[in-house]
């Protein structure tokens, strides 16, 4: 029954069949798990509450460690090779950490920008959940430096910026006006770093890649703006108008490209072409990105002062509860996941894009589902993200001698 329930998540559109397949699994695995063997009905309850498909995988490797340790007859020497590997990668993570640290604690900008989320931690956990691999510790490295960068951007836009500041600061990044005199200090500090990464970014990698890095980051500022636009002006977009903004305001087509350009020869030159093209899957994980947010989110938001999100716009544009509003868009959050599958199932996909990439994109929509299911942890990161990080970051895992 488990297997047919996590079979039903890898459905695309018109599988009807496998759209039944998770109601009628859901429905029996709920009313009898309680009835069965304790580990069987623990990995019941974790499934029910987020199937493998959308867990973060380094999550689900702890998980599966800790149910196999507790099965009768297992094989010791298989776990403790386990438990030594979980040990290796969690040190290499410990050293990649490390060396961020250090950039961000030089940066200073949990005292230079003190309205911003200092959130280091939570985005390299990020980070590895996109992409856990050992090989890929150059993209996880580039990855979470952008994305603290991202994060500040965002509150820059959200929280503390004035829209004059605001249409300054974005015609100045359309420009890539380094010399950025007219800009206020605060934003002179942050766009100096954003070109001193992009300028590690490039010496990295190649000048194509970090050019279309730098694309990615304009697009991202142009949906910034528009959206404070709105905000200012008391405006409420359709639900269509918002979601076409909000899937580079979420960030992802911005990391997307982030994540690639630490991936070495698993994304060539012509993968970041494809990927200015705005492919279906870059498309589904922005918006699956900007609905989870927006659903969890959305309330604490309005409160505080924030361009009316995806529930507000479709409760106006439809005439509908709040409820209803969110129904609808979780069901736009299953339908983005059924681009996803039919994207990574694709047989006409060009050579040069990697099952790597692919598995990037997979990686960035899980986080979302780990961090944003049930509420905005990553804002609130002091709950159950506090120990899935200690779990994967910080504490070993006991080997028996």
């Amino acid at each position: 029954m488990m297997g047919l329930y996590e079979a039903g998540y890898l459905r695309m559109h018109g599988e009807t069949i496998l759209d039944q397949a998770i109601e009628f699994a859901t429905t029996r695995l709920t009313k009898y798990y309680e009835q069965l063997q304790k580990q069987l009905a623990r990995r019941v309850a974790h499934v029910l509450k987020r199937p493998l498909r959308k867990g973060v995988e380094r999550h689900e490797q702890l998980f599966f460690i800790s149910v196999y340790e507790k099965t009768e007859g297992h094989d010791v020497t298989l776990l403790k090779l386990a438990k030594l590997s979980w040990n290796s990668l969690q040190h290499s993570y410990q050293q990649e950490l490390r060396s961020i640290t250090q950039w961000w604690i030089d940066l200073d900008f949990a005292t230079k920008l003190s309205f911003a989320r200092d959130r280091l931690i939570e985005v390299y956990f990020w980070a590895v959940g996109a992409m856990w691999e050992p090989k890929f510790s150059m993209a996880r490295y580039i990855l979470t430096k952008l994305t603290m960068l991202v994060s500040i951007n965002d509150d820059i836009y959200d929280v503390h910026g004035t829209i004059d500041e605001l249409q300054l600061f974005t015609a100045t990044v359309q420009r890539w006006d380094t010399g950025m005199k007219d800009l206020p200090e605060y934003l002179k500090l942050f766009y100096g770093a954003i070109i001193d990464v992009l300028d590690e970014v490039d010496a990295i990698t190649t000048r194509e890649i970090c050019t279309s890095t730098v694309l990615q980051e304009k697009n991202q500022m142009r949906a910034y703006l528009t959206e404070a636009r709105w905000f200012a002006k008391g405006e409420v977009p359709t639900i269509e108008e918002y979601r076409r903004v909000g899937v580079y305001s979420c960030t992802y087509p911005l990391l997307a490209f982030s994540a690639l350009a630490g991936m070495g020869d698993k994304a060539p030159k012509e993968a970041f072409d494809w990927l200015l093209a705005d492919p279906k899957i870059l498309i589904a994980v922005g918006d699956h990105c900007r609905l989870m947010d927006d659903i969890v989110s959305h309330e604490f938001e309005q409160k505080r002062g924030h361009v009316s999100s995806s529930v507000e716009c479709y409760m106006k544009q439809h005439q509908v509860s709040r409820v209803e509003a969110v129904n609808a868009l979780n069901q736009m959050v299953e339908n983005d996941w059924k681009v996803i599958n039919e994207e990574c199932l694709l047989v006409n996909r060009p050579d040069f894009i990697s099952k790597e990439v692919i598995s990037m994109f997979v990686g960035l929509a899980r986080v979302m589902e780990v961090l944003y299911k049930d509420f905005d942890s990553y804002t609130f990161s002091n709950t159950t993200t506090m120990n899935m990080m200690t779990a994967l970051l910080v504490t070993p895992m006991e080997v028996a001698p």
